[in-house]
């Protein structure tokens, strides 16, 4: 999760902020918990596959500039592409590659405010 993160510190402007945030200042990025960890991916501990949700905080839901940010986001490559930014990020070893499976787009409330984000799906593997 902290090396998603790092990759996310990579876009200018987006505060990366850990899943247990209880407040959040747009844009910002939370990785969250992994929903899914499969186990023995290839053979004998060769690896395993961790699904882990990103979300991307935008702005409030009625601001019509929310939507026009979030497509640089959810955009496949560019200075704020999420999914550029995860699977071009060197983890050191953290894990083998990560790819960004897709995004959808909800409005999530936070403190009372409702904002327009992405939730993208990590796919990150590693050894076992």
């Amino acid at each position: 999760m902290a090396e998603i993160g790092t990759a996310l510190e990579t876009i200018s402007g987006l505060r990366v902020r850990p899943f247990t945030e209880q407040r959040v200042t747009p844009p910002a990025a939370m990785v969250t918990l992994p929903t899914r960890i499969d186990y023995d991916v290839s053979m004998s501990r060769g690896s395993d596959e961790i699904l882990l949700p990103v979300i991307v905080f935008v702005g409030r839901v009625d601001a019509g500039s929310s939507a026009r940010a979030l497509g640089h986001y959810v955009n496949g490559t560019g200075d704020r592409s999420v999914k550029q930014a995860i699977e071009t990020h060197d983890s050191s070893g953290v894990y083998d590659f990560a790819h960004v499976k897709d995004s959808q787009f909800l409005i999530m409330s936070v403190a009372g405010v409702e904002l327009l984000t992405a939730t993208f799906r990590v796919r990150i593997v590693g050894k076992g």
